[in-house]
């Protein structure tokens, strides 16, 4: 997808959702780890994958009541910092201080096959 595009719908808030039979397709991903934690006022997203998948982009999503997601940010790449590792990273500034959301992952491999990864619920009540 061509990169210009992608930002354009993180701009506009639009979520990339499809149907597609993973399981058929064999084409998940292996997340690792995936992490939500605050520091400050500030939401840290961090994950890690195995590399045995290849990524077009992951789409970091938001939900407040865990069922309706909306998409904050499309993630192209790897953490560059992060040498030899497949470690991927996002923050999402100025949250609410007494708040429940929960966040998950979109990975999207480069066929445009969609594995949506469980999500982490996130309680910030400082």
């Amino acid at each position: 997808m061509n990169k210009f595009l992608l930002h354009f719908l993180m701009i506009c808030g639009i979520t990339l959702t499809g149907t597609t039979n993973l399981l058929a397709q064999k084409a998940n991903i292996n997340v690792i780890s995936f992490n939500v934690s605050t520091k400050e006022q500030t939401v840290i997203i961090d994950w890690k994958t195995n590399n045995e998948t290849t990524t077009n982009y992951f789409a970091i999503q938001k939900s407040i009541d865990g069922v309706t997601y909306k998409t904050l940010a499309l993630v192209l790449g790897p953490d560059p910092k992060q040498n030899n590792c497949d470690c991927y990273k996002y923050a999402e500034k100025n949250i609410t201080k007494t708040a429940k959301y929960s966040y998950r992952l979109v990975h999207i491999n480069t066929n445009g096959v969609e594995q949506i990864i469980e999500p982490k619920l996130l309680s910030k009540t400082s």
